[in-house]
């Protein structure tokens, strides 16, 4: 049985470091979309998830009690008679349907440095207890009543107050002491283009796909495909052979044996692949632990990249240290037992979760490669679709391994079939990669156009 994690879409940063903390705990978690198998449909899983967990974590901010999706699993855990901890991420007036099925249920205030211990203590009780689950705690109450929602309103004003009283004394302060211009902070929105970095002797421009809530950081993809290389080298140095066996043809045991295919083929393990490797060195000469992405290791000999400098290597130091490294958790392919890695990255690929943050942007996911990066594709499979096809945008690389291959990844089509996702093997070398960072807003480096 797991701890089924409810969540608003726009939290699932939050869900997903709590769902990180209690699994290293040892305690299983139904998180979706994570948890969703492939070919299932997604509101059956939901209910199967709800009706087999011990417990419901329901993470309550604003986006959650306004989330008809929320209501409907809270309503279902409800009827199912799964307990319910409350987890409130900010001070939320519940709707009359989300008070009508909370009122009974534990709640948590979110906890000062946010190390989630409370939450663990909530699902360590559940292995003592049979009936509702009442962890001694003293952050712990019920649904707050209407005095409480009246002080929290009135919390929220002088706060808002305050900070309008700050915020005007600041922009007065920097206005008269600086007279320079306003931080990327203080103008950013979703959407925008920005330039910061530089690779291929060009300025890279980037979009914005996320703004934290405290304005302090972004998200930012950039803008186009910056470059065409493989995911990842065959690890046996040359692509579809392991020494002198041949796996060019159909049906082969690579096709079977994961280990075989991770090492012909390249490994679609981000933790371990060459790309992130490579997009996250500042070096002029990149080390690689395993198999160094060289041509011969490539599909068609084309593209390797092991002699070139890192992503980064471009980067000024204000701007590096504009990067905010970030925890990041993806899914692991077949030769792994565990079902996520978690790694520390300054520059990252996306998700297959994460590419909802265009949808919430109003920003396509299509993208078209940059001149710099077609001209030094010496594979020509984006040239010979525009040639023949027409088609200016191109498929790019997400960091999300194939479930249940070693070597295939998941990317993003360029839009002319109706499903956009496609699933190659790593060491094809003649896609995209668009980077995405997590940036510090306070930079001057940030240049907005």
């Amino acid at each position: 049985m797991a701890i089924f994690i409810s969540h608003s879409s726009k939290d699932a940063d939050v869900a997903l470091k709590i769902c990180n903390i209690l699994e290293k705990n040892g305690k299983n978690c139904f998180i979706a979309p994570r948890d969703i198998r492939m070919g299932k449909e997604y509101a059956e899983e939901i209910i199967n998830g709800i009706d087999g967990a011990e417990a419901m974590l329901l993470l309550m901010s604003e986006s959650a009690n306004k989330s008809p999706h929320v209501l409907r699993e809270v309503e279902r855990a409800v009827s199912k008679s799964v307990p319910i901890l409350v987890y409130t991420l900010e001070n939320v007036e519940l709707s009359k349907s989300m008070e009508y099925f909370l009122m009974s249920h534990q709640w948590m205030n979110v906890e000062a440095g946010g190390d989630y211990t409370e939450i663990v203590k909530f699902v360590c009780d559940l292995k003592q207890k049979n009936s509702t689950v009442q962890p001694e705690t003293s952050v712990i109450s019920t649904v707050p009543s209407k005095k409480k929602k009246i002080y929290s309103i009135l919390a929220v004003a002088v706060s808002m107050v305050l900070v309008a009283v700050i915020a005007a004394y600041g922009g007065y302060y920097f206005a008269k002491n600086d007279g320079v211009q306003e931080s990327a902070r203080n103008n950013m929105q979703v959407g925008d283009t920005v330039t910061f970095g530089n690779y291929n002797g060009e300025a890279i421009s980037w979009r914005v796909l996320k703004i934290n809530e405290d304005k302090e950081e972004a998200v930012l993809i950039s803008k186009n495909i910056l470059t065409m290389k493989a995911f990842d080298a065959a690890e046996s140095g040359k692509f579809n052979y392991n020494g002198t066996d041949d796996y060019w043809k159909e049906d082969s045991l690579a096709d079977t044996d994961m280990e075989l295919q991770a090492q012909v083929r390249g490994n679609s393990d981000w933790s371990v692949s060459n790309i992130r490797t490579w997009l996250n060195s500042t070096d002029e000469v990149v080390e690689y632990a395993d198999q160094p992405p060289k041509v011969t290791a490539m599909a068609e000999h084309k593209n390797g990249y092991d002699t070139e400098a890192g992503f980064l290597n471009g980067f000024t130091e204000e701007e590096l240290s504009a990067i905010r490294e970030q925890e990041i958790i993806t899914q692991t392919n077949a030769l792994s037992e565990k079902e996520s890695v978690v790694t520390r990255d300054r520059v990252y690929l996306l998700s297959l979760d994460e590419l909802s943050w265009f949808e919430e942007a109003g920003i396509s996911v299509l993208a078209v490669p940059t001149q710099a990066a077609v001209e030094q594709d010496k594979s020509n499979w984006y040239a010979v679709e525009l040639s023949e096809f027409g088609i200016k945008e191109y498929c790019w690389w997400l960091r999300e391994p194939v479930e249940d291959m070693a070597s295939k990844c998941y990317m993003v089509g360029n839009g002319y079939y109706e499903e956009n996702i496609r699933k190659e093997n790593a060491g094809l070398e003649g896609y995209g990669v668009r980077p995405a960072i997590t940036v510090d807003l306070q930079s001057d480096s940030l240049k907005i156009e």
